[in-house]
């Protein structure tokens, strides 16, 4: 197993997403992100096989699979120890596996899933490509990929400001190298999107609820206004297995 333990999260990460708000907030919006974007590829489909890349403590899988409907597989591959022992119990339809996502385990099939997520992991890793590989080649024909990765310059900005933990990130992963990646693992039909719009953002910091659904309808229409791209905080690519 590859080790790139720098880049892994520990259980201290996997305390402040039970109980701070701005990190509930990141991956429930993640997850409505995921799901969306899979929906919009795969409309009528009720029930799916899901694997998560760098599941963490699994909350996000949860809430993809919540969002989803309950049926089908739901399969989540994490690298640190910590976080899979702060994991909550799971049901009998969903998995936290132990395991390097540039090198899945054996037991994950290839051609076997509908949705593939690599949410916020990519930067961490020393060959995101590699991941994305291995992605490509547990997908099924058709099956779609969600990867997503903060915009370097607000992930900087947001560490100078301490609204970020200091994580250790392996790449800087702008559009064009996000584009890049992907299209070398073999995908196509490659969408970018932006999300997360820095004042909606925010709000969490603050105490404020805020409904991931409507924080991305928020993004969409924001986005429509060219001029205030440069206030997203995440970037997003939507790419599917031919």
């Amino acid at each position: 197993m590859t080790d790139h333990s720098d880049g892994v999260m520990d259980r201290e990460y996997a305390a402040g997403r039970r109980r701070a708000p701005h990190l509930q907030f990141r991956y429930r919006v993640r997850a409505q992100l995921a799901v969306d974007a899979f929906r919009s590829r795969v409309p009528r489909q009720s029930t799916h096989r899901v694997i998560e890349l760098g599941a963490a403590d699994g909350l996000t899988l949860l809430a993809i699979r919540e969002l989803l409907g309950s049926q089908g597989e739901f399969d989540g591959i994490e690298l640190s120890d910590e976080l899979l022992a702060a994991a909550p119990s799971v049901p009998a339809n969903t998995r936290l596996l132990k395991g390097d996502v540039m090198k899945l385990p054996a037991e994950i099939k290839d051609g076997h899933y509908d949705l593939c997520t690599a949410l916020a992991v990519l930067e961490h890793l020393p060959d995101p490509t590699q991941a994305l590989r291995e992605a490509f080649r547990v997908l099924r024909p058709g099956g779609v990929l969600v990867a997503t990765a903060p915009n370097p310059l607000w992930d900087d900005i947001a560490g100078k400001l301490g609204m970020v933990a200091a994580e250790h990130h392996e790449q800087e992963l702008d559009e064009k190298a996000l584009r890049r990646i992907v299209a070398a693992a073999g995908f196509v039909n490659i969408e970018f999107r932006r999300f997360m719009w820095a004042p909606v953002g925010v709000l969490p910091y603050l105490k404020l609820k805020l409904d991931p659904a409507r924080s991305l309808e928020i993004d969409r229409w924001v986005s429509k206004l060219k001029l205030l791209n440069f206030g997203f905080v995440n970037q997003c690519i939507v790419a599917s297995k031919p």
